[in-house]
């Protein structure tokens, strides 16, 4: 087959699906070429040393005012997102063109790192699939306050409630556009089976469940001796709960309390300081290493007594099965994807989001090396049983919109 690759993304799991589904592709005999623009990532996990050819449509955004425009600023700001949506909406039409001119077999589109649903859509007569890994949750999650968002004097607070209609014709506005575009995305694949609850509940529409994998050739064992600390990986924001692993690992003894590793792409600076400022309190050791090379990443994983996953409604996440890869257990709170990927008491444990019942999880874990070492064993197992990349090339085949599938039920 002939397969156009549609992404406008960041660096993290959304570039990682994409990157992989590439490599097995074309490792099945199939031609990828590349469509993007210029302000995708493409030096995490570039996909130029796979594809066939690369299509970069340049694309030029308006930045945010530089410089201070007293009670103006966010609103004019509005002015410029404008013009971006128009230019995106350029570029979809200019790479819509050029694939329908193509004639592939299909399109496999990914997020916008924007308007999270591509405009592309909205002009492709080529047979699409778009993988939509979640909605843009900022959206539709609950938020979740920190003390170093909040304004801290007088004038901040009536700034703040100044920009209170700009940030929501903003919000109203990109939502509307993401919602628009997904309406017309024809056939949708998702990660997980709360991650399809989820796009429904937001966007009223359905999506099928493809799992994705995990690379077992690079992720591990790797045979090294495991130090006194615990791993948790993921972007340094809110959303990872953090927070709660500070305190859940506060409240274990003070001579059974391993430090707390943390390995995130991207951070936020005022999450990191409200952290390092938590753990002191708490009495955690804290290390945060951002965008490491891959093998580092193995290496911690391997070094690691437990992976401690507590990120917030995630939908899938890919570290617990990189850790079970590398024979480490993992302890998560049992909510989102993670319900789908860790077997409790078989490769890991699942626990709710209180920090007593997480600690006594972890104690547990860090006591018994028979235990986690079975854990370990086993999480292995199941990744090479059912959560490998070739498995997961599998289930998308069973999803592509292809002639012969349109109208059986086979």
């Amino acid at each position: 087959m002939k397969i156009a690759l549609y992404h406008n993304l960041t660096s993290g799991g959304s570039k990682r699906e994409a990157y992989e589904f590439a490599r097995q592709f074309v490792r099945d005999g199939h031609t990828v070429d590349l469509y993007c623009s210029s302000i995708a990532d493409e030096r995490f996990l570039p996909l130029d040393g796979i594809v066939h050819r690369q299509h970069i449509f340049d694309l030029v955004l308006v930045p945010g005012l530089a410089i201070r425009f007293p009670g103006l600023r966010r609103y004019a700001d509005l002015l410029g997102l404008a013009a971006n949506l128009r230019r995106l909406h350029r570029l979809a039409q200019q790479v819509a063109a050029q694939i329908d001119a193509e004639a592939y077999d299909f399109v496999l589109a990914h997020h916008d790192r924007i308007v999270q649903t591509p405009y592309l859509f909205r002009y492709l007569k080529t047979r699409a699939l778009y993988y939509c890994n979640e909605p843009m949750r900022e959206f539709y999650d609950p938020p979740i306050p920190r003390p170093y968002q909040q304004p801290r004097t007088f004038i901040d607070r009536v700034q703040w409630k100044w920009y209170a209609l700009a940030r929501s014709i903003e919000r109203a506005v990109i939502q509307n556009e993401d919602r628009q575009n997904i309406q017309r995305a024809p056939q949708l694949l998702t990660n997980s089976f709360f991650a399809a609850e989820s796009i429904y509940r937001a966007y009223d529409v359905r999506a099928s469940v493809s799992y994705l994998g995990v690379d077992t050739d690079k992720f591990k064992p790797l045979d090294l001796e495991r130090q006194n600390a615990v791993l948790s990986v993921g972007a340094v924001s809110p959303l990872k709960g953090y927070d709660f692993l500070i305190r859940a690992i506060g409240l274990l003894p003070i001579d059974a309390r391993p430090r707390l590793v943390i390995v995130g792409n991207t951070v936020s600076t005022g999450e990191v300081a409200f952290l390092r400022k938590l753990a002191e309190e708490n009495q955690v050791a804290l290390e945060i290493h951002v965008d490491i090379p891959e093998d580092e990443l193995v290496r911690w994983y391997n070094q690691a007594r437990a992976l401690v996953y507590t990120s917030v409604l995630e939908p899938f996440g890919f570290a617990p099965l990189e850790a079970m890869a590398c024979e480490t257990p993992v302890v998560a709170v049992r909510e989102g994807g993670v319900r789908e990927s860790v077997v409790d008491g078989v490769t890991g444990l699942l626990t709710q989001r209180d920090p007593c019942a997480f600690a006594a999880a972890l104690e547990r874990i860090l006591r018994d090396e028979k235990l986690a070492a079975a854990f370990g064993k086993q999480g292995r197992v199941e990744v090479l049983r059912f959560w490998t990349w070739e498995h997961a090339y599998a289930r998308l085949m069973e999803h592509l919109p292809t002639p012969q599938r349109a109208n059986t039920c086979s």
